[in-house]
């Protein structure tokens, strides 16, 4: 989860085969929008990277439709985010701004 003064912002998964991030990139999925007891997918949208190392091994991030991602059931956010719905938007900034906090914070990641 990324959380900002407490309140949950969004919830993200990586996924990647190890030995192989180099090929094939990894996946990262973000549920970003209202958690809590009173919300519901209705909250939240889905939105989805690719993530790949580059030569200089600096990460670098690609937005990509949400709609073929395991989490876009609908269980946990009512809207699958496309590419163009999130790039040269305001909330282009968000994401990217999500993004960082996750890499600068989770030392699970490179």
């Amino acid at each position: 989860m990324v959380y900002n003064d407490n309140e949950a912002l969004a919830a993200y998964w990586m996924n990647w085969t190890e030995g192989h991030l180099s090929d094939s990139g990894a996946n990262l999925d973000l549920v970003m929008g209202r958690w809590g007891d009173d919300t519901s997918a209705f909250d939240r949208v889905a939105i989805a990277l690719v993530h790949r190392q580059q030569p200089d091994g600096n990460p670098a991030l690609m937005v990509v439709d949400a709609g073929d991602r395991p989490y876009a059931d609908g269980s946990l956010a009512s809207t699958s985010l496309r590419r163009e719905d999130i790039i040269g938007t305001p909330l282009a900034a968000q994401v990217f701004a999500l993004t960082d906090a996750i890499y600068e914070q989770d030392g699970r990641f490179f």
